[in-house]
Formats: C-alpha cells, sequence, structure tokens
C-alpha cells in the first residue's frame, strides 16, 4: 500500500500538477515529523499541499531526500508561478542540554509563495514526559539574490503521544497556524490556515530506501 501511495505521488510529481507551498524550514509537514527533525539518509519524503483559495499560489509538490546524516535536499515546484524551488538543510550544530541546534538551508520559507531564501534556523526542544513535547524556533532569512535584505523567521510546535503536532509558524510577514497529524511512521496529514485565513491541506508520504540512520 504505502509502495503504491509513493508511486502514484512520483507521478503526481513529474507531471507538475497543482499542489502547495512549504510551511517552514522545520514545521511537520515539510519534515513529516512531530519534531521537525532532517530527514535520515536513504530516505524520502514526498509532501503535497493545496491551497485552493490562494490569491498568488495555489500549491507546491516538494520532493526532500535525506542524503547525509546532517543534510537533507530536494525540490519543490510552485504551480501558478510555475517555478522550480530548490531545498537543503544542514544541521550545523546538533542540540544540547543547554546549546539551541542550529540549521543552515535554502527553499520556500514564505507560504503560499515562491520565493527561494537563505535562511539560519535555531531550535530547542523540551519533553515534559513522553507524551508532551515542545519545539520552538527562530531565526533569519534573506530572498535570493536580494540578500541585503532580511527578515526573521519563528515558529512553535508541540508533540502529542509523538502522533499529533498544533504549530504555527512566522514568515517574516504573516502567520500561519496549523496540526498535523502522524497516524502512520511513514504519512503526514495536515491542515492549516495560511495567513490566519485560507484554509489548507497537506498530506506528506515518507519512504525509507533500506536502513536508515537516525539525524545526529
Amino acid at each position: 500500500m504505502k509502495n503504491m501511495v509513493l508511486a502514484v505521488i512520483c507521478m503526481l510529481f513529474f507531471s507538475a500538477v497543482v499542489s502547495a507551498q512549504e510551511c517552514g524550514p522545520s514545521c511537520p509537514v515539510c519534515s513529516g515529523s512531530t519534531d521537525g527533525s532532517l530527514l535520515a539518509p536513504k530516505s524520502m519524503l514526498a509532501s503535497f499541499i493545496s491551497i485552493p483559495g490562494g490569491e498568488e499560489e495555489t500549491g507546491v509538490l516538494n520532493m526532500r531526500f535525506g542524503i547525509l546524516p546532517r543534510l537533507d535536499a530536494g525540490i519543490g515546484y510552485t504551480v501558478e508561478a510555475e517555478k522550480y524551488v530548490w531545498n537543503a538543510r544542514i544541521q550545523a550544530v546538533t542540540e544540547g542540554d543547554i546549546m539551541p541546534g542550529i540549521i543552515l538551508g535554502t527553499g520556500s520559507v514564505r507560504t503560499g509563495k515562491s520565493d527561494q531564501s537563505l535562511y539560519l534556523h535555531f531550535t530547542k526542544s523540551w519533553e515534559f514526559s513522553e507524551d508532551f513535547a515542545l519545539r520552538a524556533t527562530a531565526g533569519i532569512a534573506s530572498l535570493i539574490p536580494e540578500h541585503d535584505k532580511l527578515f526573521g523567521l519563528g515558529g512553535l510546535t508541540t508533540s502529542i503521544y509523538e502522533k499529533y503536532s498544533p504549530f504555527v509558524s512566522y514568515d517574516g510577514i504573516n502567520f500561519h497556524e496549523g496540526i498535523a497529524w502522524i497516524p502512520l511512521d511513514w504519512i503526514t496529514v495536515s491542515a492549516m490556515l495560511i495567513e490566519s485565513e485560507e484554509p489548507a491541506i497537506s498530506v506528506g508520504i515518507k519512504y525509507s530506501f533500506g536502513e536508515t540512520a537516525e539525524s545526529e
């Protein structure tokens, strides 16, 4: 069943059909996990987010691959703008008891848009129990090639029973709220409000090409 669903999504991607935009560099939608971590090596995530009422962009389909323990990368296609957006994330610093994790990356960080940006993200998680955790992110980004114009990024994600993740993200202009549901390890279903107004829905399918190593 998983292989069949993945094959259908891949066919849709290469046919460039309607899809939609990421919600941020480390949110559950584009990470496929409640903690927003990078993909493990030899794994892949295909995410499909649709914004039916989007004014600037109705969708983007994103494919991301785990390449190394601290590196994942991929490509997205924006429908209305008809652009390809490259994405890559490097775990420059692993999160410690006090030290936050640091992620460097490029991709689209403005939900519902087709920007190509560079960003620096700080992440910190707190696990209060086996059933409840909290993750905060903050950072800066710049549009390519307008590197002299910086804007802030932020996000807050909760993990409930490792399956439910209410979240809010800020892309430098607007807030976007949502909830992600991870019923199985390989699928993420999310509902969002783009700019706190436009409903959007996302489905992410994760696939492993053999044994994977957890991100460091």
